[in-house]
């Protein structure tokens, strides 16, 4: 039996590919690179900020990476869009009894995920910033590790989904169940 479903947030519960392609922008503008289209942001999606920061703009510099987190939630509130079958969908998965809980390869999803209506449905959101010191990016399975320990879930009684190879190798890494879903940069 399930206890604790753990989602990937960007792509797989909130379609943010406009949000941080109008982010990356403002950064590009900002440092003189060229600007960024969404195919490029779908190639790139699920990558740690580090890795998504060098395809879009060709290079990483941490300045950039700051600018970003700063300038992205300028415009997140606007764009960022939970999936239509979203909220139901984790409305009926409580109504069931399981838990519910996001590992992102953001810094924080709670301010994305409050802005787009969806954090009151999730027990618990962990990011890289992890709360009591950082967490390696997925595919590491440490976040994944934590949210289990929180909730005393073992393996067998967790499923981990999300949108990208990154996602998989993150839930075989955590000796989980894993769930793809077509979309993020899987999508074509």
């Amino acid at each position: 039996m399930i206890k604790l479903m753990i989602f990937d947030h960007d792509m797989t519960l909130v379609d943010s590919s406009y949000a941080i392609m109008e982010g990356f922008n403002l950064v590009a503008d900002a440092v003189g690179r060229p600007r960024v289209d969404h195919d490029l942001v779908m190639r790139y999606i699920a990558e740690p900020l580090p890795e998504f920061c060098r395809g879009l703009l060709g290079d990483y510099r941490p300045e950039w990476q700051e600018m970003y987190l700063e300038d992205a939630a300028k415009v997140e509130g606007a764009l960022i869009r939970p999936y239509p079958d979203t909220i139901p969908t984790m409305t009926r998965l409580r109504e069931m009894g399981v838990l519910l809980a996001v590992a992102s390869n953001r810094e924080d999803p709670r301010p994305a995920m409050e802005r787009s209506g969806i954090a009151g449905c999730f027990d618990a959101m962990l990011g890289a910033a992890g709360p009591h010191g950082r967490l390696p990016y997925k595919p590491d399975p440490t976040m994944l590790v934590e949210l289990m320990g929180q909730f005393s879930a073992v393996p067998e009684q967790t499923l981990y989904v999300g949108d990208s190879d990154i996602d998989i190798r993150t839930a075989c890494s955590a000796g989980v169940r894993g769930v793809g879903i077509a979309r993020g940069n899987f999508t074509t």
